[in-house]
């Protein structure tokens, strides 16, 4: 009744982005260093590929940026090439600083196969600056960040601290292993990638073929379809997708869920909590309450079952051949309201004082 998928997430060997130059025949490399006096809010926008970028932030009104060019290969010609068809163009004004790598077309092709070249851009920016980066087969790393940020990183990884920005817009793809410390506010874009944020206050979430994973949220919305959501605390949570796997930790304030073809795990809805309403096909719902929630409930399943904590008041109990309709309350009427809809799923609902 209920599909099962697994996701096998694509695994990108990219040697460029870490090397030894005792593998190679001959390395060089060169060193571009840029240092700019700016306004107390300069931002940055870099653009690059085929190497790593590390913000951080300080108390001057100075950007300074640092990229490290490194060309290996065992074709001397090749590396003599590759690392002059390399450079950086820079734009500085008092506002924003922008560098973006560039690659000349004139190397030569190398018959051989072992050659590699990285470029890392290690930034030091006005603490209050925004931050645009832009870049792919690399890593994105940087401190905590306190103005906007718009950061797209593909084929690498994410590892930011806390973003402490009212806007910020985060969009990663084909990224395993990503983190984000603190997320005050943002929109984000998760495809076939791997990504854990520690603590947000209010996310927009759209993701696609990910594990998601966050630890603590405040107003959490995604929209995702394929993969799993993973959240351990949670104040109110609006749900949208398709094919997941669902893992609730705590549900503090309220709940709206639309699913099909998942597997939806609630362990405690807290006293406090407000209403929950969760939408499903082809999908099991088990979900746990504690013993200080009170509420009615109004569950109606469709060609699947339900199971109910013995403690729970039947008011309602309407079935047929194929259909269940129960209602009712715990402890007391009129307080709260569980609502669930399942069709082709099995529904539990279940006393639960011992969180996971």
């Amino acid at each position: 009744m209920k599909k099962q998928f697994k996701i096998f997430f694509i695994l990108f060997i990219i040697p460029i982005l870490g090397f030894s130059n005792d593998d190679f025949n001959y390395s060089k490399q060169k060193t571009i260093s840029k240092a700019y006096v700016v306004n107390s809010d300069a931002g940055i926008n870099i653009d690059n590929s085929y190497g790593n970028i590390f913000v951080t932030t300080w108390n001057e009104d100075k950007i300074e940026i640092e990229v490290l060019i490194k060309v290996s290969g065992d074709n001397e010609r090749w590396v003599n090439q590759r690392i002059d068809a390399i450079d950086v163009n820079f734009i500085a004004l008092k506002s924003m600083v922008t560098a973006k790598t560039v690659f000349e077309n004139n190397v030569s092709r190398n018959n051989g196969k072992n050659n590699n070249f990285q470029i890392n851009y290690t930034i030091k920016m006005p603490k209050n600056g925004s931050v645009t980066l832009n870049n792919k087969y690399g890593g994105i790393s940087t401190t905590d960040l306190f103005s906007s940020t718009d950061i797209t990183c593909k084929y690498g990884k994410i590892n930011l601290g806390s973003l402490n920005g009212n806007n910020n817009k985060i969009e990663i793809g084909y990224c395993s292993k990503s983190e984000i410390e603190y997320l005050k506010y943002g929109a984000v874009i998760s495809k076939y990638s791997g990504l854990k944020v520690v603590k947000v206050a209010k996310i927009d979430l759209v993701s696609d073929y990910s594990e998601i994973e966050i630890e603590e949220g405040n107003d959490v919305k995604y929209n995702s379809k394929y993969g799993s959501v993973k959240i351990d605390k949670v104040n109110s949570l609006d749900a949208n997708g398709n094919y997941l796997t669902i893992d609730i930790g705590s549900i503090s304030n309220q709940l709206k869920l639309y699913t099909k073809y998942s597997n939806v795990s609630i362990d405690a809805i807290q006293p406090k909590a407000n209403n929950v309403t969760i939408v499903a096909g082809y999908t099991g719902v088990d979900i746990g309450f504690q013993s200080n929630y009170v509420f009615d409930f109004d569950v109606s399943v469709k060609y699947g079952d339900f199971k109910y904590d013995n403690e729970l008041t039947v008011n309602s109990k309407e079935e047929t051949n194929y259909t269940k309709r129960v209602s009712g309350y715990f402890k007391k009427k009129g307080e709260n309201k569980i609502t669930i809809t399942s069709d082709y799923g099995n529904v539990k609902l279940y006393k639960n004082d011992v969180q996971k």
